[in-house]
C-alpha cells in the first residue's frame, strides 16, 4: 500500500502550500467488526474522514464484507480493506491483519467493537506499535468465553477511548489500566452536514399521519431489549391518552417477517420483537403510533418532529440524541450512561422506569420547547463537534507514537 498521489508522509516533504507543518501526519489504521448503520460504526466514519481531511493518512479494515457505510467514505481520502471473519477467532484472518500490519506499518492501531479489539491486539503482537480499544457502553457482562478472551488478551492493549465519563471509568476496571490509559473523548457531529440532510421538501408528518394538526414524538432504535420498546409504546400510549393531539413514530426497524429477524448485539432473539409486536396490537392507541420499519432518511424524519425520546436501558452515547439537539428537537429520556451531562434540565431525564413519568416529562418538554431548544443547541455547538472529536484524538495518539516534525521551508 503506498500514500496517497500527492501526499506529504514524514519528513520526506517540507511545507505544503507554503504553510508550515509542525507536527508530520499520522498513518492510522483502525479495525472495526462490521461497518452497518450502528453508532460506532457511524462515529469510526466520521472520525476517518475529519482526520483524513486533516491531512493523516488513515485505513479502515473490516471484519465483515458486508459495508452499507462504503459509499459516506467515497472521496474522503480513506481507505477501505475489507475481511470476513469466520470464527470466534479467526487465525486467517489474524494473519492476513497482521500481514497489512507488516507491510503498512501504521503508527497506532486503534479498534472499535469487541471482535475487531480481540483481533487487532494478537494481530499487532510484538510489532511495537501502539494499540487502542474502544469502550462505547458500560456496566455490561461478557459472555464467559468472550470475558476469558478479554482477561488473556487485555495486557496487550496500551490504552482505551470511552465515549462517556461512565464508559471511562468501567474501562478501567475492565482493562486493569492505569487511569491515564484511559481517555474520555465525547462523539462528535457534523453538523452543516447534518443540517443539509435533515432539509427536504418532504412532508413526513403527512406521509405517516396524513393531514391534521398534531405533535408528533418519536423515538429511534432498533427493537431489541436494551432499547426496551414495552416501555416506548406503553409511554406512547400514556402520551396519547394523556393529550390526543399527539402521534408517536417509532423508526428504525422492521415491522414485519418477524422470522427473518436476525439477533444482535444486546438481543435475544427473534422472540422478543414477536412479542413487542403483539403488545403494540393490544394498545387502543395503536392507530396514533406507527412504526416506520428501517429508514434513510432519519435526520429529515426526525428534524419534523416536535419531540424525541429515549427509553433504553442502557446506552453508551447514542448518535440520534446529539442529532437531535442539533436540528433543535427536545429530547426526553430515560436515565442511564452520562444522559444527564448532557441534557440541559433534570426534568428531561427520567430516574423512574415508568410511563407515567415519562409521559409527564414530555408535556413538560412541550411547554418548555424554546428554552430547551436554546441550550442544547448551545451544549452540541461547544462539546460535539466532529472537529473537536478529531482534534482530540490526534493528541492522544500522539501521547503514544510520539511527536514528528516536519522540516521549515528554507
Amino acid at each position: 500500500m503506498s500514500p496517497r498521489s500527492g501526499y506529504c508522509w514524514r519528513s520526506k516533504c517540507g511545507a505544503k502550500n507554503g504553510l508550515s507543518l509542525k507536527r508530520a501526519p499520522m498513518r492510522i489504521l483502525y479495525v472495526i467488526s462490521d461497518l452497518t448503520f450502528g453508532g460506532a460504526e457511524k462515529q469510526l466514519v466520521e472520525l476517518a474522514r475529519q482526520l483524513s481531511h486533516a491531512g493523516h493518512e488513515i485505513v479502515i479494515y473490516t471484519l465483515n464484507r458486508d459495508v452499507p457505510r462504503r459509499p459516506e467514505l467515497e472521496g474522503s481520502g480513506v481507505t477501505l480493506m475489507t475481511d470476513q471473519k469466520h470464527a470466534r477467532l479467526d487465525l486467517p484472518l489474524l494473519w492476513r491483519l497482521r500481514t497489512t500490519i507488516d507491510r503498512w506499518r501504521p503508527d497506532i492501531v486503534h479498534s472499535f467493537l469487541f471482535d475487531a479489539d480481540i483481533h487487532s491486539r494478537l494481530a499487532a503482537v510484538g510489532t511495537g506499535i501502539p494499540v487502542l480499544n474502544s469502550e462505547r457502553s458500560h456496566n455490561y457482562t461478557l459472555p464467559p468465553l468472550s470475558l476469558l478472551a478479554h482477561r488473556l488478551t487485555r495486557r496487550l492493549v496500551d490504552g482505551v477511548v470511552a465515549n462517556t465519563h461512565s464508559g471511562r471509568d468501567f474501562a478501567r476496571k475492565l482493562f486493569a489500566l492505569d487511569p491515564g490509559n484511559v481517555h474520555l473523548v465525547r462523539n462528535g457531529l457534523r453538523i452543516e452536514e447534518l443540517e443539509r440532510q435533515a432539509t427536504t421538501d418532504a412532508d413526513h408528518r403527512a406521509e405517516f399521519f396524513g393531514p391534521g394538526r398534531f405533535r408528533v414524538a418519536c423515538l429511534v432504535g432498533a427493537i431489541k431489549p436494551a432499547k426496551d420498546y414495552r416501555l416506548a409504546l406503553d409511554a406512547a400510549d400514556r402520551l396519547i391518552a394523556a393529550n390526543p393531539e399527539w402521534r408517536v413514530l417509532l423508526i428504525g426497524d422492521q415491522v414485519s417477517s418477524v422470522g427473518a429477524y436476525k439477533p444482535g448485539r444486546d438481543s435475544d432473539s427473534g422472540a422478543y420483537k414477536a412479542e413487542i409486536l403483539r403488545h403494540y396490537e393490544t394498545l387502543s392507541t395503536r392507530d396514533s403510533i406507527r412504526m416506520t420499519g428501517l429508514r434513510t432518511d432519519v435526520p429529515a424524519i426526525v428534524r419534523q418532529c416536535d419531540l424525541l425520546y429515549i427509553t433504553s436501558e442502557h446506552e453508551g452515547s447514542p448518535n440520534v440524541v446529539l442529532e437531535a439537539m442539533a436540528l433543535g428537537v427536545p429530547v426526553v429520556s430515560t436515565e442511564y450512561s452520562d444522559i444527564r451531562r448532557v441534557l440541559p434540565f433534570p426534568q428531561q431525564v427520567v430516574a423512574e422506569r415508568s410511563a407515567e413519568a415519562l409521559s409527564r416529562s414530555m408535556l413538560w418538554s412541550q411547554a418548555n420547547r424554546e428554552r430547551i431548544i436554546a441550550m442544547q443547541k448551545q451544549w452540541v455547538q461547544a462539546n460535539a463537534r466532529i472537529e473537536n472529536m478529531a482534534l482530540e484524538l490526534e493528541r492522544i495518539y500522539r501521547g503514544y507514537v510520539g511527536e514528528h516534525t516536519s522540516p521549515q521551508p528554507a
